[in-house]
């Protein structure tokens, strides 16, 4: 077959454009299952073996690390099918990776040396957190995390420190104007740059180097860029900047799937490119080559309700398949059972359970089909995240509670020491144990005891006389460890006879977790939300047996704990769990997308936003385009909270759905 006939032949006609447009800006609006990977990988194999373009000058970029190893394969495949050398290929990365090569080949016109080190977040936060305590700003109260949270945005929209109280103002705000000059001079000071510097750097050299930006321009004269509608403002620049000389970029995405705004990512990148680079050639990848016809139905019928998009007409010519099943659950547990029931019909006709997903809007809402799972037997695999019970907060709380409700469980106090932090040291650590061993007791015991002692209060504590009587004889080796005796020892008798929601509360309370992980992320959120999900299930046990609920809990906990370390069966055969945001890329035949309710998906955060509330459609768009055969909704009249049940309101993104593509059963008949 001839090399034309091998990249060009199984195209379609406007993938074919695509591929044969190699001069001039170019915008691909590849809708979903659209075959945009193989469009770019072709159009790359056009340049070098049609257009005879060297791969030296040609660049591919994408957004992850994975896409890029996986973009590179595809390229290495095709060229060797197509007789070309692979001993050089194009340059594939992230944006991140190619800054950072460009940073290594000019390190000196950024006061850097080549060898400069690129800090994590933890050790952004570490330099934060010292600065600050030089600063005399108290960490407690201002955490460092979220000053690296307003860095990092900074950065992502090329806001420099000394521009920074230009365009951001309240209390936080203000200290890290503060912060962020001093931070940043010590960076470069210690040879050493952050996350965000890969690009605000780059981009920073090459607006302000025409000798090296000219370099660049002229090594790379063909530039594609996946995943468009993700770029925030310094990817938009750096894209920019490199092409502006020879106008050859590609950009390849849909804003109909532009769902991380939270991160930074900008739609209006994609929507404006027209305007931002002149003579624009516009294609338009609308056959979806994923979903059956009833699937790309339901998913054009709710983004189309959207104002701000580009106008797309995805179609198919697959068969019509199966109608949407929606289902009317009367509680989550009612919803997690009948997506079981329906997981088990999927197997008794033979579907493998790696071809079926569950989707969710937010983390919290994976515990009830986590949970059902479980008691089913059945494997899951949670992609991109923690299973519920092993997420940092929710084993942090459950670790204060099985300290009250085992003095002698060493590893949960263990785990909670530091949480949140108050520096005790390896050194603290050892002496407590070794006063505990003195004593005849675990550390537990030695913390409430002292406290029952320093406070003169009556023996609750179940521990030997001797130990007891050592222990009040030697309380002055205490003395250096009174805030932990005061925190540790009044969580413990506080907490007795208290209900299991009572205790996490006061947990909560006394030791201010929500405040000290609050940086005000998404991410921290999400943590809040988990937490509310673990009072909402403390809650039912609060209601159901009262002040013994701390045993029936924690094991039930331990039980559910146990089946999740031996639930993978080697089989590789499991469920997909995910929230609607991990599932980008993937496809599956059977989808689930459970919790399609007013407050979940559309996210409430959204209500008082109209942007916000066209990136929840956007997501519910994307979640609908991942199934290729048979897509469930579903959603509940009512869900457990802390006090008891909440009315829900179905998802408007239901209503959007035409009728005549659905099923609809209920848990009331």
């Amino acid at each position: 077959m001839a090399p034309q006939d091998l990249i060009l032949g199984k195209l379609n006609p406007q993938q074919r454009i695509a591929v044969e447009t190699t001069e001039g800006p170019l915008l691909v609006f590849a809708g979903a299952g659209s075959g945009k990977t193989r469009v770019i990988t072709n159009r790359i194999a056009y340049l070098i073996t049609e257009k005879k373009v060297p791969s030296e000058n040609i660049l591919a970029v994408t957004f992850t690390k994975k896409a890029a190893g996986e973009m590179q394969e595809r390229i290495v495949s095709l060229l060797k099918e197509l007789g070309v050398d692979t001993k050089n290929i194009p340059l594939v990365g992230t944006f991140h990776s190619i800054g950072a090569l460009f940073l290594r080949q000019n390190a000196k016109e950024v006061g850097l040396m080549p060898n400069f080190s690129i800090f994590d977040t933890d050790d952004s936060e570490n330099l934060i957190k010292d600065i600050m305590i030089e600063q005399g700003l108290d960490i407690k109260q201002i955490r460092p995390k979220a000053i690296s949270f307003f860095i990092s945005s900074a950065k992502n929209e090329m806001i420099s420190p000394e521009k920074f109280h230009n365009h951001y103002g309240g209390f936080l705000e203000d200290i890290t104007a503060e912060i962020y000059p001093v931070y940043q001079k010590q960076l470069i000071a210690q040879n050493s740059v952050d996350f965000g510097d890969l690009l605000y750097l780059s981009v920073k050299m090459l607006s302000e180097n025409k000798k090296v930006l000219e370099k660049y321009q002229d090594m790379y004269k063909y530039i594609l860029i996946d995943e468009y509608q993700d770029t925030n403002n310094a990817q938009y620049l750096f894209a920019k900047l490199l092409s502006e000389k020879h106008k050859n970029l590609c950009v390849v995405g849909d804003d109909d799937q532009g769902i991380y705004a939270w991160r930074g990512a900008d739609i209006k990148n994609i929507q404006s490119f027209e305007k931002d680079f002149e003579n624009v050639k516009i294609v338009k990848l609308e056959q979806n080559y994923r979903s059956t016809k009833n699937v790309i139905t339901a998913a054009t019928a709710v983004i189309s309700q959207n104002y701000s998009r580009v106008e797309k007409a995805l179609w198919t010519d697959q068969e019509q398949g199966e109608n949407i099943t929606v289902y009317q659950a009367m509680d989550q547990d009612d919803e997690a059972q009948y997506v079981m029931d329906q997981i088990e019909v999927l197997k008794r006709y033979k579907v493998s359970l790696t071809d079926v997903a569950v989707l969710y809007r937010t983390n919290y809402q994976s515990r009830a089909i986590e949970e059902a799972l479980l008691k089913r037997g059945l494997p899951y695999k949670l992609v991109g995240g923690f299973r519920f019970y092993e997420r940092k907060e929710i084993k942090d709380i459950l670790s204060y509670l099985r300290f009250i409700y085992n003095l002698k469980d060493e590893l949960s106090l263990g785990r909670i020491l530091n949480v949140p932090t108050r520096k005790v040291g390896p050194k603290s650590v050892a002496t407590l144990h070794e006063i505990a061993r003195s004593s005849n007791c675990t550390v537990g015991e030695l913390l409430v005891a002292s406290y029952e002692i320093s406070m003169g209060l009556n023996h609750i504590l179940n521990i030997s006389p001797k130990a007891y009587s050592f222990i009040e004889t030697n309380i002055s080796l205490m003395s250096k460890y009174t805030s932990l005796v005061n925190i540790f020892g009044s969580l413990y008798v506080e907490s007795q006879g208290l209900d299991v929601l009572s205790i996490i509360d006061l947990v909560l309370r006394k030791i201010h977790y929500v405040e000290w992980m609050d940086d005000g992320s998404e991410a921290a959120e999400y943590k809040k939300e988990n937490i509310e999900e673990l009072k909402s299930v403390a809650g039912s046990y609060a209601r159901q047996h009262g002040k013994k609920s701390i045993d029936v809990f924690l094991q039930e906990i331990n039980l559910i704990e146990q089946e999740q370390d031996k639930n993978q069966d080697g089989s590789g055969d499991y469920v997909n769990l995910m929230t609607l945001h991990s599932s980008k890329g993937l496809e599956f035949n059977n989808v689930f997308i459970v919790g399609m309710e007013e407050g979940i998906l559309p996210h409430s955060r959204s209500f008082t936003d109209e942007d916000g509330l066209e990136e929840e459609r956007r997501l519910c768009y994307v979640g609908i385009t991942r199934a290729r055969e048979k897509l469930f909704l579903t959603f509940a009249d009512k869900r457990q909270g802390r006090e008891g049940y909440n009315t829900q309101i179905p998802s408007r993104f239901l209503g959007e759905i035409p009728q005549d593509i659905c099923e609809y059963y209920s848990w009331q008949n």
